[in-house]
């Protein structure tokens, strides 16, 4: 009974082991494709760096999103009045 149990104990090790292996190696793939995804990325040595770099990265995304929204929305309202002052004021004149 004693090595049944010690068996199950080194069966269980093992077990652990292996999805530990796994789990690392799925990170690991995380990781190279944040990295791709990531201007500089791919010089980035550590983790907790990479995540500094995807932070900042969203953050830059973020205000271009915005300033692009803002420019969208000034030119909707340059083109009604340009579109208002393209109109032939001249006979107004005479």
């Amino acid at each position: 009974m004693g090595s049944n149990s010690a068996s199950t104990r080194g069966g269980r090790k093992r077990k652990m082991r292996l999805t530990m292996i796994r789990n690392r190696k799925a990170m690991e793939k995380k990781l190279k494709q944040l990295k791709r995804l990531i201007p500089g990325g791919n010089e980035v040595e550590n983790a907790e760096t990479l995540f500094q770099k995807t932070a900042n990265y969203i953050f830059l995304l973020e205000w271009q999103v915005s300033a692009l929204r803002t420019i969208s929305s000034l030119s909707g309202v340059l083109g009604r009045n340009s579109e208002d002052s393209s109109v032939d004021h001249s006979k107004d004149l005479k």
